[in-house]
């Protein structure tokens, strides 16, 4: 995706930046009197070895914070969680250690100890943003009212989750209208904030020499800011036409004039999704043990929890402490989606419990900015949710009828291509509202409804962009998921051909994608991993290959 060279020397103009950082950026104290004595590469060994040990001290407990905020099961303090990741970021004297010995790198001729020193350079920069303490309190406080906050509806209180259920099978347009606007109540209580935290975030990217925060998280984890532009617009422009055509056809079928974004799960699941009782709820997680088991994960031994709550996401994996602890949450829905959804997150927890990297900093903790690249996790632990879509696996372990998978099977490339048009929207709607936070988001946000989902909403109609949960805990995310459906659907491709129509029970597909995706950690920048698994760069042709378009072209360069 990104060349080697491009990609030091970009790492090198921001080395630069930070050393001219001045003393707002080294908030404790200055840097000569914190400086520390690292006079050799056996002192530098065990000087990484005592900060690697305190960063995972620090990640596992912001895990365990997170994991109790959201499952409930504990007493949590996340402002406390986070004092560890300020207490290490705010050493003004191992970031100078790190930046000297990282200079110094070529000539080590070790190219793991450089890779952490990398990294370390990296998350110093991610890590002193994540840590600040009054972006911290912000983040918090809005993760808190989101997470716990409660729809009214006439005289109902509803979950998100109820509500989405609910917004998927309810036939009356104007009641859909009704429960798709109450995402406005959150979005009506929280924008102020989120807005402040925006510039917040953008203050401190300032101070590295960023134009804005996006554009320093897009670095941190080494994703080119103008190749991915290039790659959404492609993307765009590719699929505008079907799309269209989409809701031409559902218009004719729901028998409507004016199509809204209430429509769209609606008119998925008369038109394209398979029945639910295919998918018993019940029994998701036998489903999906029987499915790793035979494709020689040996389940019974992996330190993996799963628990089902009704949360703000569709799941969420925490790798509490990696290889050792790792659980995941999915919310209480039904169908085929819900079997995609804990598929997924266990392809997260699978990843985490496989990792054989001994240093922390390589092993892929999610919390710091730097440490790891979400669009390469999301899309390794999407190809396990990927499975649910392959005519083999249908096949094998539902009670689909060969004409039900087949009809499936020529028109699942609908669902994909609404979803990677909704990631679009919300992708720009960030991007856009981090470039100038101070313009008028409700039409920001009207607009990217009409470019990207082709609807129309009345200029009286509330805002919603602050209901979003990523925008707050997980900034500048959205992109990840729509590199994540790229990368999936070519390792999937990958995997197609090396083991053919033995895809969904061969034993030995465990080994390879252990040693391919899981094993190595971050010891290698995620554009090799995806080059060494699959023998070409990421590009876009298997993506739009299963949304129908097989004649799409290629946009990542070699």
């Amino acid at each position: 995706m990104v060349s080697l060279l491009h990609r030091v020397v970009a790492a090198s103009c921001v080395s630069c930046i930070l050393m001219s950082v001045n003393n707002s950026c080294m908030r404790n104290a200055d840097q000569d009197t914190n400086r520390l004595e690292v006079n050799s590469k056996s002192d530098l060994y065990v000087y990484l070895d005592s900060l690697e040990k305190n960063y995972e001290d620090a990640c596992i407990r912001m895990g365990v914070a997170n994991w109790n905020s959201y499952s409930k099961e504990s007493s949590y303090d996340l402002n406390a969680a986070k004092a560890g990741f300020a207490a290490l970021f705010a050493d003004t004297g191992a970031r100078a250690v790190i930046e000297e010995w990282r200079r110094r790198s070529p000539s080590l001729a070790d190219k793991q100890l450089a890779r952490r020193l990398e990294l370390w350079h990296r998350c110093f920069i991610g890590g002193t943003i994540y840590a600040d303490s009054n972006i911290a309190r912000l983040e918090n406080r809005l993760q808190q009212t989101i997470t716990d906050f409660k729809l009214k509806a006439d005289d109902s209180v509803l979950t998100r989750a109820q509500a989405g259920e609910l917004l998927r099978q309810e036939r009356n347009q104007n009641r859909r209208h009704a429960l798709w606007a109450l995402g406005s109540q959150i979005s009506s209580v929280t924008a102020d904030d989120l807005l402040r935290l925006v510039k917040l975030r953008n203050d401190e990217a300032r101070l590295f020499g960023y134009p804005n925060f996006y554009s320093l998280v897009l670095q941190l984890q080494a994703i080119d800011e103008k190749w991915l532009l290039n790659t959404m617009n492609n993307l765009e422009e590719e699929t505008r036409g079907p799309f269209e055509e989409f809701i031409l056809s559902a218009k004719k079928k729901l028998h409507v004039s004016d199509f809204g974004p209430w429509d769209f799960d609606f008119s998925l699941r008369e038109a394209v999704q398979l029945p639910d009782k295919y998918f018993p709820p019940e029994e998701v997680f036998t489903t999906l043990h029987q499915f790793q088991k035979a494709i020689g994960f040996n389940v019974d031994s992996l330190p993996i929890k799963e628990v089902v709550r009704d949360i703000p996401y569709g799941g969420l994996s925490l790798a509490i402490q990696i290889p050792t602890d790792s659980r995941f949450l999915v919310n209480p829905t039904k169908g085929k989606g819900f079997y995609a959804v804990a598929f997924h997150e266990y392809g997260h927890s699978l990843k985490a419990v496989h990792t054989r990297v001994e240093y922390p900093i390589l092993k892929g903790y999610e919390w710091i900015p730097g440490a790891q690249c979400a669009a390469y996790e999301e899309g390794v632990a999407d190809m396990q949710g990927e499975f649910t879509d392959d005519s083999l696996w249908l096949a094998e372990y539902t009670d689909l009828k060969p004409k039900q998978i087949e009809r499936y099977i020529r028109n699942r490339g609908i669902p994909t291509l609404y979803r990677l048009r909704r990631l679009l929207k919300d992708f720009f709607i960030e991007y856009q509202m981090y470039g100038d936070p101070d313009q008028d988001m409700t039409a920001l946000e009207r607009e990217m409804f009409k470019k990207y989902l082709l609807v129309d909403l009345d200029p009286e109609e509330s805002h919603q962009f602050a209901s979003s949960i990523w925008y707050t805990s997980y900034p500048c995310y959205y992109q990840n998921y729509v590199l994540a459906g790229m990368i999936a659907t070519q390792l999937q491709e990958a995997l197609s051909s090396k083991f053919g129509d033995q895809k969904c029970h061969n034993r030995r597909l465990a080994e390879w994608i252990s040693a391919h995706l899981y094993e190595s950690g971050e010891t290698e920048e995620w554009t090799e991993r995806i080059r060494d698994a699959t023998g070409k760069s990421l590009e876009s042709g298997p993506y739009l290959r299963k949304m129908g378009l097989e004649s799409a072209r290629g946009i990542t360069p070699d």
